[in-house]
């Protein structure tokens, strides 16, 4: 029974694997994070600080991101699962325990487009566009009443099904709708950050950094359906209007990051508390929306606010919530310094890394990749598992650099991602690989090893690599030296 354990990890964590001049680099992504996505986020869906077992919308599906290379059945199901607990209306569940058929259903801003999202990478990776076409039902419930921002209900399944594409639809209608007077989305009950949930939850208050994810969702749209030349007119008119309301949303030095129901911004410099939001600044980059002058305020503006280089981390916001005069929602009954209250929060960083490397910073991305690994944190002051990643950690001057919730975090799936995709380079699609590493200036060269399908591929990178290569399922070995 032992040696079936070590049989079924090796298969499950060892169809791609690396070697690098890093040796912490090495271990966490030989494994240690996809481990972690598997067991605490797929599996049990539960940790020592989160006994819950709910399937999470927006959570389980970014996790499987981290699964397209080496497990895309897996991926697969899942986002056919979460397709399925969409209500007609358009909105999703929260979250959910299929067992009971109990579930949360709520206004989050962003919780559905998740969907859209790694629908979108399931299908530029493994190239099957056929799960467009798979037939699912919609869950039914009851629904919110207009001041409603959240309620814990009992769910069934409808007898009619729909395409996954006409689910996807249907997001795309709702979320277009619902937008504020200053052309941004509704932030409703929350966005991506659930502890800003006072924010707009009288149904006025509007999410800057959901412009941004709104913007790429559109992009990813216009992908997945190609061929729907009235839907990229449709699309191309609201990203423009996004790209002016975006405009309007800089404030001197970087983006704001949201407003309240009262208008007032938040994530100014003419606040007291968060100033600077981390989301707004990484997404502008990612997307490449900001132009190069602001791109440097932006970062000049992070680097000397929501980096720590002494302890280690890069701050979501800064400075925390004490007592604000306008209400967030229960970030602010957090401690300050304390998980997202100014914090690192893991996830957040894993993208202002993404955008560095976007931008051709890759000695400076890697720094902070490597300054967030576990393996490399002193453990007196970190406290937590050297080898799991932590969801948050702490700034607050009594817990200055110790590490809080571990294991059930999706900045695992992101970390790994990232490096996979990123750093060493390796993107997939369809039987195509291209190779295009950011590696940082100490490396000349990485290795990098692949089973596709029943074909075991080594690479070797050189850092000057741009190559595009065909994958066959032929069963042999394949040695391939990529640049130099």
């Amino acid at each position: 029974e032992y040696q079936r354990v070590i049989a079924y990890w090796n298969e499950h964590l060892n169809a791609l694997t690396i070697k690098t001049p890093d040796k912490t680099f090495n271990n966490m992504i030989n494994g240690w994070y996809l481990y972690q996505v598997y067991v605490a986020r797929l599996y049990a869906k539960s940790s020592f600080y989160q006994v819950g077992g709910a399937t999470g919308f927006r959570d389980q599906l970014q996790d499987v991101m981290s699964l397209l290379y080496t497990n895309p059945s897996y991926a697969r199901s899942q986002i056919i699962k979460h397709a399925n607990h969409q209500f007609v209306d358009g909105d999703v569940l929260h979250w959910w325990h299929e067992e009971l058929m109990f579930g949360s259903r709520t206004k989050f801003a962003d919780d559905y487009l998740w969907l859209i999202y790694v629908i979108h990478e399931y299908i530029k990776i493994t190239g099957d566009k056929d799960i467009l076409d798979e037939h699912v039902s919609f869950v039914s419930g009851a629904s919110l009443r207009d001041d409603e921002m959240e309620r814990g209900i009992n769910y069934t399944y409808t007898s009619n099904q729909e395409s996954i594409s006409n689910h996807l639809k249907l997001m795309i209608n709702r979320t277009t709708s619902l937008m504020g007077k200053h052309n941004l989305p509704l932030m409703m009950a929350g966005d991506w950050n659930d502890g800003m949930n006072k924010v707009g939850h009288k149904g006025k208050g509007e999410s800057v950094w959901m412009a941004f994810f709104l913007y790429d969702i559109l992009s990813k749209t216009k992908y997945i359906f190609a061929d729907d030349f009235e839907l990229h007119k449709l699309i191309n008119e609201k990203q423009k209007k996004l790209e002016d309301a975006i405009k309007d949303s800089w404030d001197d030095k970087w983006y704001l990051r949201a407003y309240f129901d009262n208008g007032n911004p938040m994530g100014s410099s003419n606040n007291d508390q968060c100033q600077i939001d981390l989301l707004s600044q990484s997404w502008s980059i990612i997307e490449g929306i900001v132009d190069d002058d602001k791109r440097e305020s932006l970062i000049e503006s992070v680097e000397r606010k929501l980096v720590d280089k002494k302890a280690g981390i890069i701050k979501l916001l800064n400075p925390p919530f004490e007592n604000p005069i306008n209400n967030p929602g229960y970030i602010s009954d957090y401690l300050p310094g304390i998980r997202e209250n100014g914090a690192q929060y893991t996830h957040a960083s894993m993208w202002y890394i993404l955008a560095l490397l976007k931008i051709g910073e890759h000695d400076k991305a890697y720094e902070y990749y490597q300054m967030i690994n576990p393996a490399n944190r002193d453990i007196d002051t970190y406290k937590t598992e050297p080898y799991v990643i932590a969801a948050d950690i702490y700034s607050n001057h009594n817990f200055y650099g110790q590490g809080g919730w571990t294991w059930y975090t999706g900045s695992a799936s992101w970390a790994y991602k990232i490096a996979i995709e990123e750093i060493m380079g390796f993107k997939k699609e369809g039987n195509i690989v291209y190779i295009k590493p950011k590696f940082p200036s100490s490396w000349e060269y990485a290795e990098l090893d692949y089973k596709y399908i029943n074909t075991n591929y080594h690479f070797i990178i050189h850092r000057n690599s741009d190559s595009k290569i065909e994958l066959t399922d032929d069963q042999k070995d394949h040695n391939i030296v990529v640049g130099g």
